[in-house]
């Protein structure tokens, strides 16, 4: 009983398995929430999200490469048009119906388009650019969520554990109480209910046993999945609930949050939108050329060279969208209240991050102050314990008494040892307020 704080100090995990594997998790050194991370899946997954993303910036990139392209048609005609030759045309005193024209018509090309000025490209580069670092930041968002998750199975484990170990000695007291009760039941110094009554006190500890181990299982297998390992890994944790409670609090700043940087990143992205909408009412220009080999005959003699003819051009084309502005007029409306909508969303997180800032940092101290007094409440049942414990076994106290002292030796304990859990997980959440987890 009186090396409680020692134990709360220097307690270690250690979970016995079947498997060979093992596995030593450190939540200090960042060992729990690396593995974690290497071994989720979704993490994983997320990563496609920046690929996917970076993808898209080479692929719009490439919309400046010309668009060079080969393309052939055979074609035989079976019956060839007829031409309509005036009167008059060649000496003709009458209009003539005249087919003019070779069965087989074949032309084999190569062309090019080369953009010059396309409205909208560089925008969708910049958007793509600005996609990706979005997807960063997601990314880091479920990162931080999946760290926290973690953490709190850690320190979970470790209170499930020290709870388990604190019934256990309370199941160890209730133990003693019963020897001594049966010691002095045999003599004749104790009446037979106390007697019945501490056995019974002895078989509900032993069921509070057994139901804190579950618990500590339970707690155990929890963390295995957090961190993707198999259930039949056997776990080593290194970390203790400690005893530093000393609340420091470091400068928060909104502006360190993922979620602040996602919607000032979601506002360039509305604004790169809106001026690609305005640019796609601007008129494109590209320049294209052709060479072609064209090849007339009545008959498939593709050796014979004098019926291939060649032929070619270049040319600078213009594409105007006359109706654009009218079409654009909607979309240009829409990103404009985009705009304005997502300014007003980043003043309203801004403000909701700087309370949650303030009302973690209040938790924290809180927490703090409480450590130190369940402590005190400790150390003065323990005291008051030790006494009447000493008293009972001399003949001097009640059974009935000394089990309302250990009744509040029990609930100092435990509230002391949610006290300390309580206040790293105040540290954790006060860490992920400020954007530093």
């Amino acid at each position: 009983m009186k090396n409680l704080i020692i134990t709360l100090s220097f307690i270690a995990v250690s979970i016995t398995a079947t498997a060979q594997t093992e596995n030593r998790l450190s939540l200090s050194q960042q060992d729990a929430i690396n593995i974690g991370l290497k071994n989720r899946y979704d993490v994983q997954a997320n990563k496609y999200n920046v690929e996917l993303a970076k993808n898209t910036l080479v692929k719009n990139k490439k919309e400046w490469i010309p668009d060079i392209s080969a393309s052939g048609n055979v074609r035989y005609n079976t019956q060839l048009q007829a031409t309509l030759i005036p009167a008059g045309f060649g000496g003709l005193t009458e209009p003539q119906l005249l087919a003019l024209g070779a069965k087989d018509v074949t032309i084999a090309g190569l062309s090019l388009n080369q953009p010059i000025y396309k409205p909208g490209i560089n925008t969708d580069i910049k958007i793509a650019a600005n996609n990706i670092n979005l997807q960063k930041e997601k990314n880091i968002a479920d990162e931080i969520e999946i760290k926290t998750k973690i953490s709190e199975a850690y320190l979970n484990v470790l209170l499930k554990n020290l709870q388990y170990k604190i019934v256990l000695a309370d199941e160890n007291r209730y133990k003693e109480y019963f020897t001594m009760a049966e010691a002095k039941y045999k003599l004749g110094a104790l009446i037979q209910n106390d007697y019945l009554r501490s056995k019974l006190d002895y078989e509900n500890a032993q069921l509070q046993t057994a139901v804190a181990e579950q618990n500590k299982d339970i707690a155990i297998s929890q963390l295995k999945y957090e961190i993707n390992l198999p259930q039949e890994t056997s776990l080593v944790l290194t970390d203790t609930l400690g005893t530093e409670t000393e609340a420091t609090l470091t400068p928060g700043n909104a502006a360190n949050r993922t979620e602040i940087k996602q919607l000032k990143l979601v506002q360039a992205d509305n604004a790169l939108q809106l001026q690609k909408v305005k640019l796609n009412a601007l008129p494109a220009f590209s320049f294209a050329a052709n060479y072609s080999q064209q090849f007339l005959s009545d008959r498939f003699n593709y050796g014979d060279g004098k019926w291939w003819t060649p032929f070619s051009y270049v040319a600078l084309t213009v594409n105007i969208p006359l109706t654009g502005n009218i079409k654009n007029h909607n979309s240009i409306k829409e990103y404009k209240l985009r705009m304005q909508q997502a300014d007003l969303t980043l003043q309203q997180k801004t403000t909701d991050i700087n309370n949650e800032i303030d009302k973690a940092a209040t938790e924290l101290n809180n927490a703090s102050r409480n450590v130190t007094t369940t402590k005190n409440n400790y150390d003065l049942s323990n005291t008051i314990y030790e006494n009447q414990k000493q008293q009972y076994s001399i003949g001097d106290f009640q059974y009935v008494n000394l089990l309302d002292t250990e009744r509040s030796l029990s609930t100092a304990e435990q509230n002391y040892i949610r006290a300390v859990y309580n206040y790293l997980l105040a540290k954790l959440n006060y860490q992920k307020a400020i954007g530093n987890l």
